[in-house]
């Protein structure tokens, strides 16, 4: 199932887009600022961000600047504001694509479905086989990374596999 963080500090976008994204077989997550935005990314593996650019602590590019400092998610802008500018700079600091507000929900799953699509062909070659074991580069190795057991660092020589 794809992983969906929708950012926006208007409640009503927010359930809306909940609502119609869960009913399509999304699993939806929602964050209404910047701050809380980066904080849910860091913590969960979400396949996909729709991103608002007007956020009451953090304008919408300083986000994509802070996601795209550590994942290549793909970042779906959703703003009212409809200036070739604006569109401009988010597409510069790294959004995916841009839909200008208000936006019909079909051509929006339309633009989900192609972003995720030429993802899903580049995250396709980042999965090795490595003996009998597969590993997907893309997902977490670790159940939780914090406490890991399978991949072991060993101090001055690398890595170690545990199955």
């Amino acid at each position: 199932m794809i992983r969906i963080l929708v950012v926006d500090d208007e409640p009503q976008l927010l359930r809306a887009l909940r609502v119609n994204l869960r009913a399509r077989h999304y699993e939806v997550a929602v964050a209404a600022s910047g701050t809380e935005a980066l904080r849910e990314a860091g913590a969960w593996h979400f396949d996909l961000v729709l991103l608002d650019l007007g956020l009451p602590d953090l304008e919408g590019v300083e986000v994509i600047h802070g996601l795209r400092g550590w994942t290549q998610i793909p970042i779906i802008v959703l703003s009212g504001r409809a200036g070739s500018m604006d569109k401009v700079e988010a597409l510069e600091a790294g959004a995916d694509d841009y839909v200008t507000k208000p936006f019909g929900i079909e051509e929006l799953l339309a633009r989900i479905k192609a972003v995720s699509r030429r993802v899903h062909v580049r995250d396709a070659a980042l999965v090795v086989q490595v003996g009998e074991h597969t590993v997907d580069l893309v997902a977490k190795l670790e159940p939780e990374p914090a406490r890991p057991r399978h991949l072991i660092t060993e101090p001055g020589m690398g890595y170690r596999f545990q199955p």
